[in-house]
């Protein structure tokens, strides 16, 4: 192996890192531009969408609990439906 470091060497070293500098920085520059035009087209869908509205979506830590249920009009808590399971029944 050659220990000699020339000139060219250091140049194309150097070229790589400021093109991974480069590509680093367009990244954290167009990220929050992106994310101003999905928090737009977001706030335009839940518009034509009330019904998925009504919900709390959002991001919570794993330490925080969970809401509480809302109340209805009628006095009932507001759950989603589950699923029911039937199983089927054997046959003799």
């Amino acid at each position: 192996m050659n220990g000699n470091v020339d000139a060219d060497m250091i140049l194309r070293f150097g070229l790589k890192c400021l093109g991974i500098f480069a590509i680093i920085f367009v990244l954290a520059y167009l990220t929050p531009w992106l994310a101003k035009h999905v928090d737009d087209w977001i706030a335009k869908y839940r518009a034509h969408h009330p019904m998925e509205t009504k919900e709390n979506y959002g991001i919570r830590s794993v330490y925080e609990l969970p809401p509480e249920p809302k109340q209805t009009e009628s006095g009932q808590e507001h759950t989603k439906k589950k699923a029911v399971v039937r199983k089927k029944s054997e046959k003799k």
